[in-house]
């Protein structure tokens, strides 16, 4: 048998079980929709590791994550189960997290908007090292229990900022990077360590989050904030430590609680467990809201390019975010938009493209109201601040409103390798993008200027937004970033909360009554399984760009030196 038969029947094998793979699925959702809810139902929600914030778009990722709901989904589990008068409580096991301080707070919303109802929430920790976020989620339910060989890390805020200066002197790099203004970056590349006013900044944000971690923890928890700082003092405490320090209620395990959850008599008079993905397609059709009053939901998730979104990407493409609104703004039936958004920033241009839609959007009376979530710095703030409401949590990441512009020369490197380039010009400065040149002084004066007035545009139309002029704005700007509850003392956010307080504005805006009906109309809307198979985008014959073109597009954009409106960076613990 030749090569390129024995590749075609490995294809057509792969294609078979893949195929058995979707119909299986396929057959499994449509059974769960048949799913029966008993009285007394404790319904079961597990979180580990990230949340996504709104359903992915190809029906492909729900295959290899099928149990995995959104933070949106999670917050309709939480809303549907409060009105559910079949369900008694609800389970909350909680894993390591990998979730932002922002999408902790408005978890924690749904589980108080639920416990108003009257039902409790049960929290267990599976986990064997508790840090600070897992507690600070886990004090939102009524009791908390924790596995007797655990321990709880709860030690504080810790933000560290990664340098290369000294692995760029080693291999003969030369970072030339010009930044807008002095808290637009950390240097990473040209220093060895924070400046003063990233230093400040950082002790800044670190120090807001976690007297918000102290108030809330000891409120919850019913204790006194000296106490929470005693125990993020000495840092590390055994399962029996934090059963004495009344940071858990009990020490047990996962069939423990839910036993307790089930209740104590025979088999037959025990309360069932549903999990929260099941649950919620057998209740869907029953507590949508459905109304006249259409508002779309729309995802401004990852980095931003002036290119093409990919499905599969964490980057948000200002062509394709831009088409989006656009579709949304010429759809008679829809009358607003919620944006959600969760974004370092990126590309200058892409940024403008969405910014601008959102503007239009605004002059044809489709408001936008901007729900931040872990971060909306940079692009992530300029998509943002045309709206005609901008909302984030207190621990939202935002602001950041200035620009950074980097090349390397990689002269000496190329030449401790034995490689030459040679060059022709047509004229003197065609190599000012060159990674084998460094900027002459006239060269990086035209960069600076070029920089100084994308930063001035930035400004201004902040200004613009928040109802300021540019001298009010500009000293809140120059790339300095802040949490929500400080955005907001400032004036760069409105109001605090998650999507809950979005919709509540946009009804207000829309002039509707509290209690009136709003539907959200999730934007773009996901493709069903055999949307996807009819379209072939299981087998890769779909007329979209292929991962390979993708790439493509993308590497020349993400390599070529260019201004950049994104954060500083750094890893938050």
């Amino acid at each position: 048998m030749s090569g390129k038969k024995i590749w075609l029947l490995v294809l057509c094998i792969l294609g078979i079980v893949f195929l058995s793979m979707v119909v299986g699925i396929g057959f499994f959702l449509i059974w769960g929709q048949g799913t029966t809810i008993q009285e007394k139902t404790t319904v079961e929600v597990v979180l580990a590791g990230t949340v996504p914030e709104l359903p992915p778009e190809s029906p492909l990722a729900q295959i290899f994550a099928p149990g995995t709901l959104s933070l949106w989904e999670l917050g309709k589990v939480f809303e549907y189960a409060a009105q559910d008068d079949r369900v008694s409580a609800l389970y909350l096991e909680i894993h390591p997290l990998l979730l932002s301080w922002a999408q902790i707070e408005e978890m924690r919303e749904y589980m108080h908007s639920f416990r108003a109802s009257g039902k409790p929430i049960h929290a267990f920790l599976a986990l064997d090292m508790v840090r600070d976020p897992e507690l600070y989620l886990a004090s939102a339910a009524d009791s908390i229990t924790l596995n007797p060989g655990a321990a709880l890390l709860v030690n504080g805020l810790l933000a560290e900022v990664t340098f290369y200066k000294g692995t760029m002197d080693k291999l003969g790099i030369k970072p030339i990077f010009i930044q807008f203004k002095e808290y637009k970056s950390a240097e990473s590349y040209t220093r060895e360590n924070m400046t003063p006013e990233i230093r400040e900044m950082y002790e800044s944000i670190l120090h807001d989050i976690e007297e918000r971690f102290i108030s809330v923890l000891a409120q919850e928890r019913n204790l006194d904030e000296e106490d929470i700082r005693r125990i993020l003092a000495a840092g590390l405490s055994s399962a029996d430590q934090a059963l004495e320090e009344r940071l858990v209620d009990a020490l047990g395990y996962k069939h423990e609680v839910q036993e307790k959850l089930a209740g104590n008599g025979d088999d037959s008079e025990r309360n069932g467990t549903l999990a929260a993905r099941a649950y919620m397609e057998a209740v869907e059709s029953d507590f949508r809201s459905r109304s006249q009053h259409r508002v779309a939901l729309v995802g401004g998730l990852g980095t931003i390019t002036s290119g093409h979104s990919d499905p599969f990407s964490q980057i948000m493409g200002g062509i394709t975010m831009a088409s989006r609104l656009r579709s949304i703004r010429e759809d008679e039936s829809i009358e607003g938009v919620i944006f959600r958004v969760d974004s370092p920033g990126g590309s200058v241009v892409g940024s403008d493209m969405v910014w601008k839609e959102v503007a239009l959007l605004e002059e044809a009376n489709k408001p936008v109201v901007v729900s931040m979530s872990g971060l909306a710095g940079s692009g992530g703030y300029y998509i943002s601040m045309a709206a005609h409401h901008v909302i984030s949590q207190p621990s939202t990441i935002t602001g950041s409103i200035g620009v950074i512009f980097g090349k390397f020369d990689l002269t000496d490197l190329y030449q401790w390798l034995g490689v030459t380039i040679d060059q022709v010009k047509t004229s003197p400065n065609a190599d000012i993008f060159s990674l084998m040149t460094s900027l002459t002084d006239e060269q990086r004066q035209m960069v600076e200027s070029w920089m100084e007035t994308i930063y001035d545009s930035f400004v201004q139309k902040a200004a613009e937004g928040r109802q300021m002029t540019y001298e009010e704005l500009e000293p809140m700007a120059r790339g300095r970033i802040y949490t929500g509850v400080q955005a907001r003392e400032l004036g760069l956010v409105d109001e605090l909360g998650g999507l809950p307080e979005a919709i509540a504005q946009m009804k207000r805006v829309l002039e509707l009554e509290e209690d009136e009906e709003l539907e959200l109309v999730l934007y773009p809307r996901p493709r069903s399984l055999w949307e996807a198979l009819s379209s072939g985008e299981f087998f890769g014959i779909q007329q979209t760009p292929s991962v390979s073109q993708w790439l493509e597009e993308q590497i020349p954009f993400l390599s070529r030196p260019a201004p950049w409106l994104l954060m500083p960076e750094a890893s938050i613990y």
